[in-house]
Parts: structure tokens; sequence; C-alpha cells
């Protein structure tokens, strides 16, 4: 009897609580429903620069439909992958195929790929002289001895940097506020803003150091790949580290105690790593991918990958951060105006 009134009691609990509710009934079947969506079918067409190729090849790429060939110069084909305007360029030399990528992308890797197979496969019967099996991929940025970790490091690096510091921020600010030491603080004379302000600041300074050394045990200890600055990597990681500070607070708003933080780690974070670029989005079925814009994850991976694949600068990361700032702005200017019904006057 003592059993079954205990477990009376936890289920009312729990039917009680419309949160955790919904997080058992609901959020699994959106979840499964958005992984749907990102690992299916995919509409997108490649594009493919293509020079010096046998007409036989070159008219079985345009016929078969699995990517847009535009021919060209190797010179032009070659530019055109590194500016982005192709994702891969194809040609002849020596008598072997060369197949080129601007870095390790499997989704459009595998796209290209079948594409050239399907047309080499369908030119068996009639034969193709001088080239005799599918080129070895190269890339522009990186290679094949590069590990997987090598490859999606910098995504690694910045899903884990918001989670940690999200997770960090949402409960302290619940504590601050379950503990009464932020009413006690808001019926002083302290502006709501210089509140927000001390807090992110305060917290913030634990997701720096957070940051940085993330990003110098990658590094240093498990070898990642880095072609760019050191210094840039860390100051991306702490505007994430910061952006996702204003964010864990403004989501401790709607939470009673420490658990309900955790319930929210599907609706903050799960969603920023389907988006954060280890999908290529491009390949996202129905357009999805144009939700990464809104979310501070994808910012701070794109830059990542500019300054540790492509070995990029503060010019071309510039508009990330931009972004990144914007998100701090933006949340921490919502935290200021959710403080307003905390404040007894």
């Amino acid at each position: 009897m003592a059993t079954f009134a205990i477990m009376v009691r936890v289920i009312r609990q729990i039917t009680g609580d419309k949160r955790t509710l919904g997080l058992i009934l609901v959020v699994p079947m959106l979840l499964m429903t958005l992984i749907w969506l990102l690992l299916g079918k995919t509409g997108y067409v490649p594009t493919l620069a293509t020079a010096d190729l046998p007409s036989a090849l070159e008219s079985r790429l345009a016929d078969d439909g699995g990517v847009a060939a535009t021919p060209m110069t190797v010179a032009q084909a070659r530019e055109s992958v590194k500016s982005g305007t192709s994702d891969a360029a194809l040609w002849l030399e020596d008598g072997k195929l060369r197949l080129l990528f601007e870095s390790s992308d499997p989704g459009k890797d595998a796209l290209v790929l079948k594409a050239l197979q399907n047309a080499m496969k369908a030119l068996v019967p009639t034969g193709l002289p001088g080239v005799l099996a599918a080129p070895e991929p190269e890339y522009l940025y990186g290679g094949s001895a590069d590990s997987s970790f090598d490859s999606l490091g910098y995504v690694l690096l910045g899903v884990l940097a918001f989670f940690f510091v999200f997770i960090l921020s949402g409960i302290a600010f619940v504590r601050e506020r379950t503990g009464s030491t932020l009413e006690r603080l808001l019926a002083s004379p302290v502006r709501r803003s210089q509140v927000v302000a001390g807090y992110t600041a305060g917290f913030g300074v634990f997701a720096m150091i957070q940051c940085t050394i993330m990003v110098v045990f990658a590094v240093t200890v498990l070898g990642l790949h880095t072609n760019g600055s050191l210094a840039l990597t860390v100051l991306v990681m702490v505007l994430l580290g910061l952006s996702a500070t204003a964010i864990g607070a403004f989501a401790s708003i709607f939470a009673e105690n420490e658990f309900q933080i955790m319930q929210f780690i599907p609706v903050f974070i799960i969603p920023q790593f389907f988006f954060s670029g280890m999908i290529s989005l491009d390949t996202i079925p129905l357009g999805l991918g144009v939700l990464s814009r809104i979310m501070p994850v994808y910012y701070a991976c794109d830059a990542l990958r500019v300054v540790l694949v492509k070995g990029g600068g503060f010019v071309e990361i510039l508009p990330r951060i931009g972004m990144l700032v914007g998100f701090l702005l933006l949340f921490s200017v919502a935290n200021v105006i959710a403080l307003k019904k905390h404040r007894r006057m």
C-alpha cells in the first residue's frame, strides 16, 4: 500500500505540471518530426564546375540531373569552389579525373559523388577512354587525412559551449530568484539595466574562462587542426558564451526551479545542434535551413568554420560577430523588461 501511495503521488505531481507533461508526451514527437524533416530526402541540386572533360561524360552529367554542371576552365573551376559559387569542381588531368571540394561536407559530397558514379556507370557499356575509375575527392581546406573531429570540431566547440553556459546561467538565475536575492536587490535603488548588466558580466566571466579552456584544450591537447587565429577563435567563443548567458537568464524567467531549466534543453539546445552546420543547411528539405538564421550557434559555428577551416581573418567573420552581439543585446533588453514583474515598489 505504501508503494502504491507513493506511485499515485508521483503520477499526480507529473500530471499536475503541464511543462513536465508536455516534455513527456509532446516534445519527443516534435523532435522526431524535426529529425525526420532534417534527414529526409532532399531536393537540393549541387552545382558542379567542369573543365576539359570527355564529351561523353560531360553530356551524361548534364542529362543525369543529379548535378547542375557548368563548363569552364580549370582555373575558373577551382576559383568557383573557393568562392563558394560551385559545390565541387571536376576536370581531367593527365588522363585522370580530379574532383575538388572546398572542405568536407558529407551531405553535398555524397550528392556529387552519387551523380558522378551514376554518370560513369551509364558510360560503362560504351567505354570512357582515358578514364578508368572515379576520382579520389580532394579538398581546398583539409584533406582525406583529417579525422571527423578535425572536420566537425568547430561545430562541437560551438554547441558544447552554448549548452554548458546556458545551463550554468539558467540554474544560477533561478537560484537567485528562488532565494529572494534578486527580489531584495530590486527593492534597492538599482536600475534593472544595471542588475542585468551586472549578472551578465558576473556569469560571463566564468563563461569566458570556460570557453577559453575549451578552445585551448581542443587545439593543444586533442590536436584540433586549425588554419586560423587562436585569438579569433576565443573571441567568437566568448561572444557565444555571453549570448548563452543572456539566453539562459531569459529562460530562467519561465522556470520555477533548477529541474525546469533542464526541461528547456529540448527547446533551446537541441535545435541549435541541428542547425549549427553539422547537417548541410542547403540540403535540408522544405527550405528549413533558413531557421538557422535565428539561432546564435549557427553564426558562432560559421565564424569558427571560417577561422579554423579556411584560415579567415577578422573582416571575414565580422558579420557573424555582429549577429552574436545582436543576440546578446536583444536578450539583455528582454531580461530588463522581464525583471519588471519581480520588482516590488
